[in-house]
């Protein structure tokens, strides 16, 4: 009798507190293993782990962002901790299994899939409420029925599971992931600034126009999917399990704010004078981080760039993205995605 098929979560984890609880809540319920990543985290994420019994926490020792090292730490450790057979589950903290997942064919179908298989999602975006999301034309690969392949990822914007030539992909459009993170949009427009700052010092987008296109929060990102009402079944599970699917708690700033000016300390602020990173008040940011005894942050008030350029910039940024619209039409390419 061949031996059951394990299903082993994979998770970073920096910070995630506000989202935490409800994620292992759930994915306990789903998995036989969550394997979490920790860099560093300097609110209540480890303790919130230590009470989940199927969590193994490692470290995450880097104070860098690389998706390709700590996607590499968890598959390795994904690999030593649970014997095959197994599929791995990717997943972020603020993406949450719908309820009904467990229950659909499409379930068992994964669990049956030889190894070599990609499986992929739909991963909705709760929109504003939970009780409306955008739903998107394409499925996302977080899933992988292990064969021990080498995963090959990129230090950002990274395929979180192993990508092989010969792998079949497994297309499960009845199983939703529900990603919760535009429910908290001044979170989601920090971690998008703190983006264009890490991609500007590293140079892996070096044009500032697509840079400011694929990090702006001005740009209604709803043109990438449809809004429609989430289904009742995505949360009923859960609630009846006597799991807060919708409580969301909102924060002034956040940690992603901190790391743009630690890097306005390292770099200087007019490295950063072009991004579309403008529209906040950094100075009241710094203060504020002063006053929490936030290391790191700069000593003096943050240099911004003069009204006449920030305006200019966004002009220009306009610009671009109308004639970048109307080359995608004249060419038959679909516009920019904003996932």
């Amino acid at each position: 009798m061949s031996d059951p098929v394990r299903i082993v979560v994979v998770t970073p984890v920096r910070n995630e507190a506000w989202i935490l609880e409800r994620f292992l809540s759930v994915t306990s319920r789903c998995a036989d293993h969550i394997i979490i990543a920790d860099q560093r985290s300097t609110d209540d994420s480890r303790a919130i782990c230590s009470k989940y019994p199927k969590v193994t926490v490692i470290d995450n020792p880097t104070d860098d962002f690389n998706e390709r090292d700590r996607q590499l730490l968890l598959l390795r450790h994904a690999r030593a901790l649970v014997p095959p057979p197994r599929v791995i589950l990717a997943l972020d903290a603020d993406e949450i299994l719908a309820a009904n997942a467990p229950d659909t064919a499409s379930w068992r179908t994964m669990l049956a899939a030889r190894p070599g298989t990609i499986v992929c999602f739909e991963r909705v975006d709760l929109y504003e409420t939970p009780d409306q999301c955008m739903r998107h034309d394409r499925l996302t690969p977080l899933g992988y029925v292990d064969d021990g392949v080498e995963h090959a990822p990129r230090d950002m914007h990274s395929v979180r599971v192993p990508i092989p030539a010969y792998a079949r992909r497994l297309l499960l459009d009845d199983i939703a992931v529900l990603h919760y993170s535009a429910l908290r949009p001044t979170a989601l427009a920090a971690k998008l600034r703190w983006y264009s700052v890490i991609e500007n010092v590293r140079g892996t987008c070096p044009w500032v126009f697509k840079r400011r296109l694929r990090y702006a929060m001005h740009v209604d990102f709803t043109g990438a999917g449809r809004l429609v009402p989430s289904p009742v079944d995505w949360f009923r599970g859960w609630e009846d399990a006597g799991i807060d699917m919708r409580t969301v708690v909102q924060e002034q700033y956040h940690w992603y704010d901190f790391e743009v000016l630690r890097y306005f300390k390292e770099h200087g602020a007019r490295k950063f004078w072009l991004d579309d990173i403008w529209g906040f008040d950094w100075e009241a940011c710094r203060l504020y981080a002063k006053g929490q005894d936030i290391s790191g942050v700069p000593d003096a008030p943050v240099e911004v760039p003069p009204g006449a350029l920030v305006f200019a910039m966004r002009v220009l940024s306009v610009l671009h993205r109308i004639q970048r619209r109307v080359r995608h039409r004249l060419t038959g390419r679909s516009g920019p995605r904003f996932a």
